[in-house]
């Protein structure tokens, strides 16, 4: 059996690098891990990073892709939708809650399109393990 991975890492494409940092870097505040030619990478939490690489083919349907921050409360929830309002960032869905999953979540659109969630599992709702991520 292989070892276990250190950490997840994601890799999207997108037609505008520079429009890319700046939304991930100055609005959502993500810090720069890596830059690469044609490519940057983010620190996402304390364990994942999403890394975005320019490429002048066309992104077909942007919004099939989903990216996920979890945050710990409701009311975090709440504090980011008004903070990326305030910041002129294109609604798709406002906070509520979402009983199927034990989920209260808001959904938002990128630069490039793809759907941004900012989520809080409900206590019974949390995966195995989510205590874990409180740790530094």
């Amino acid at each position: 059996m292989p070892s276990k991975p250190t950490y997840p890492m994601t890799f999207l494409r997108t037609n505008d690098l520079a429009e890319t940092r700046i939304f991930y870097e100055q609005i959502l505040n993500f810090p720069v891990a890596l830059e690469q030619s044609g490519c940057i990478i983010f620190r996402i939490g304390n364990y994942g990073y999403w890394g975005f690489c320019e490429t002048d083919k066309e992104i077909s349907d942007p919004g099939q892709v989903c990216l996920t921050v979890v945050v710990e409360k409701r009311k975090e929830v709440d504090e980011w939708h008004e903070y990326l309002i305030s910041n002129n960032v294109k609604l798709y869905r406002a906070p509520q809650e979402t009983s199927q999953y034990k989920i209260y979540n808001s959904f938002y659109f990128d630069p490039t399109g793809y759907t941004l969630e900012i989520q809080a599992f409900d206590k019974e709702g949390q995966p195995i393990g989510h205590e874990d991520f409180n740790r530094n």
